[in-house]
């Protein structure tokens, strides 16, 4: 029985001589694997299926070892990304942040929307991968119960008068009075580019121009932070 489903490849490994096993983040069914036969070949039609970042319509069989993919139809490669090192290692990273968060046929569209959406951008518009690499972290944390409270202290609820600090335990942003042990001081800087980027559609991020070299300690901060929060340390750029 053929099964049809909207998806973005997101890990590829080598299997057997010619074959690939494909991990796919799918609008439908959230992460699933799927084999690509023959697909290293020098002449195999689907060898574009494979690749990272492919986003298309994916047509499964089921096998006697697990799905595979018969046929491919691409609505965009998001090659643009391969072009730039910063860029393709920003798509790396949000691909990570994915396959590390997302559970097996556990659809979340939310996170598929918010991830073709980083895609694109860092594709196709002259922008920072920074600046799309903290907003997806953001939007990340938000959407699976770790909002960061960016207005107000999240143990007290009072406003942020001079620092600021991240519970790595909690994975909260507190006062000074409500500060944890294991905590990390966020500048003034990191602070203001995080309230920032988590304002800003992804769309506009190209028209920003943040402190210089903010985007890298934010970035820093929230990395920290996802490793806390997932046990999984992202390769940050």
């Amino acid at each position: 029985m053929e099964e049809k489903i909207r998806a973005i490849v997101i890990k590829n490994i080598d299997f057997k001589e010619k074959d690939k096993q494909i991990v796919l983040f799918s609008l439908e069914k959230g992460k699933i694997t799927a084999f690509l036969r023959g697909v290293k070949a020098p002449k195999a039609k689907l060898k574009y299926a494979k690749e990272l970042f492919c986003f298309a319509d994916y047509v499964l069989v089921e096998g006697k070892a697990g799905s595979v993919i018969t046929s491919c139809e691409v609505i965009d490669t998001f090659f643009d990304i391969t072009k730039k090192y910063e860029n393709y290692a920003c798509g790396a990273m949000i691909l990570e942040v994915v396959n590390s968060v997302i559970g097996y046929n556990e659809p979340n569209p939310a996170l598929f929307l918010e991830c073709l959406r980083a895609l694109k951008v860092l594709a196709y518009e002259d922008v920072k991968p920074e600046y799309v690499a903290v907003k997806f972290l953001i939007s990340i944390f938000e959407g699976l119960g770790y909002q960061l409270s960016l207005n107000k202290c999240s143990s007290c609820g009072g406003p942020f008068i001079h620092k600021r600090f991240l519970n790595l335990d909690s994975g909260e942003i507190t006062c000074l009075g409500c500060k944890a042990p294991n905590s990390i001081e966020i500048s003034s800087t990191v602070h203001s580019a995080l309230r920032v980027l988590f304002g800003t559609d992804y769309e506009k991020l190209s028209s920003l121009k943040l402190a210089e070299n903010s985007e890298k300690e934010t970035l820093s901060i929230l990395a920290q932070n996802f490793e806390q929060r997932f046990s999984k340390k992202l390769k940050i750029f």
